[in-house]
């Protein structure tokens, strides 16, 4: 076995059964002179500390990116200069609508949208003009709405209404989708935003879904009818045929095809795999963990033959003790059938270990947490940059073999990464990563 001492760069290496065993999945050879690595060049620090940054949107062709903040704003950003960041406007969101979850920048037209909300309550979706940040419309939507995400076409919005629990024994009312046709509203004469609300209905006993668990705030029992039931990231197919929802607490995925709201959905089940479920300031993942995966993050292959899950977990047992959680992984699935792939088993661990920052405090609960992650093709690979939220740091993974992903390399970021995007500046590749707690962007280069 390997034996990784914390926030210690040294590998101290132990013979079980006359056999080392070691632990890290990495590429040999010319695959590994030929791996990507994140390179670091630059930070943007929104002065608001942890109320500063959380979720990202990036408009690729005029490199603009949108950041909410907890304390109410949305953040505009020209990331053209990616070792230079900076503020082009600090847009306020009004506090009537609650905080500004998620947001989305249309990916031609000159506005974004904002889905903001409290738990318990009805949320809001709202858009602002681009070029000048005036307000332009808004529409009710689900309960606590936690992500939106425009298709590549612009004609629709899908955002995930979470209903996450108030209080120990009220579940939050039931989780949804909210469907908003962009297709005429025109940010020169704004009208109104159309939104169609989907109702989600029971999973009880569907297979893959999660069992035994209980919500981490209610305390409740999750047996996946739609009173528990929990939206909670968006991602469209390149074609904008579909959405695509992680439900974390249920262990599953919904696919809404976007003309006929037709759904779809998929238990996406446990993973088994070594891991270190203990407290004591050492990384020996000789334990088994298994778990239902319970994703947070979601993004599709530029093929959509494929989406990823980023397996953060955010459950307790069935007895309401906070144990073990969430499957540690990025995973893989067949984006028509909803069939398992693979996943990185415990390399996201093994490689923060390995950098000396996993956070071994967080062993008996869910590792390094893996929350959001994107995809991007490149230079003939498949990555995933994933954001370690407990690690402070973002992996990034070689899923050109979606059989065997490989975590391929692992950067710092600021503190509990949030949200992640690819985004392409001429013949480069860069990622930002939104750390929630430092209040900052980082900005990596993916350099071969």
């Amino acid at each position: 076995m390997v034996l990784y001492k914390k926030r210690n760069m040294k590998l101290r290496h132990w013979c079980a059964s006359g056999l080392l065993t070691f632990l890290l999945l990495a590429p040999t050879g010319s695959d590994a002179q030929n791996s990507p690595k994140l390179v670091s060049v630059g930070t943007y620090d929104t002065g608001l500390g942890e109320n500063g940054a959380e979720i990202l949107s990036v408009r690729r062709f005029d490199k603009i990116a949108a950041l909410t903040n907890i304390a109410g704003n949305i953040d505009l950003l020209d990331i053209s200069n990616p070792s230079q960041i900076s503020l082009i406007r600090r847009i306020p969101v009004d506090p009537a609508f609650g905080t500004p979850n998620s947001v989305a920048i249309h990916p031609y037209r000159d506005y974004f949208l904002v889905a903001s909300g409290r738990s318990g309550s009805t949320g809001r979706v709202s858009a602002y003009r681009l070029s000048d940040g005036v307000f332009l419309a808004s529409a009710p939507v689900g309960i606590l709405p936690d992500s939106i995400a425009i298709s590549p076409n612009g004609q629709y919005a899908v955002i995930a209404n979470e209903a996450e629990a108030t209080a120990q024994g009220n579940n939050g009312g039931a989780g949804s989708l909210s469907v908003v046709s962009l297709r005429g509203f025109n940010p020169n004469n704004p009208a109104f935003l159309p939104v169609t609300a989907v109702a989600l209905p029971s999973q009880n006993g569907v297979p893959g879904f999660s069992t035994g668990r209980t919500d981490d705030i209610g305390r409740l029992s999750v047996d996946n009818t739609p009173g528990t039931l929990e939206p909670e990231s968006v991602a469209f197919s390149s074609d904008s045929r579909y959405a695509y929802v992680t439900l974390q607490e249920n262990s599953g995925a919904v696919r809404i095809e976007l003309q006929t709201l037709a759904l779809t959905f998929f238990g996406l089940g446990q993973t088994t795999h070594p891991a270190d479920l203990t407290n004591d300031n050492i990384y020996n993942p000789i334990e088994t963990l298994t778990a239902f995966r319970e994703p947070d993050g979601i993004a599709l292959t530029s093929d959509n033959r494929y989406f990823a899950t980023a397996d953060e977990g955010d459950t307790r047992n069935a007895s309401g003790n906070n144990a073990t959680r969430g499957g540690r992984t990025v995973s893989l699935f067949d984006a028509e059938t909803g069939a398992f792939v693979a996943d990185t088993g415990n390399q996201l661990d093994n490689a923060a270990a390995a950098a000396g920052i996993y956070p071994d405090s967080r062993s008996n609960r869910g590792g390094s947490e893996p929350e959001v992650l994107d995809v991007e093709s490149f230079r003939g690979r498949t990555l995933v940059a994933v954001g370690l939220e407990r690690a402070n740091a973002v992996a990034l993974i070689d899923a050109t073999n979606p059989e065997a992903p490989i975590v391929v390399d692992l950067a710092v970021t600021g503190t509990g990464p949030e949200g992640i995007k690819f985004f392409r500046s001429g013949s480069k590749l860069y990622l930002l990563t939104a750390n929630e707690v430092s209040g900052t962007v980082s900005a990596f280069e993916v350099a071969f």
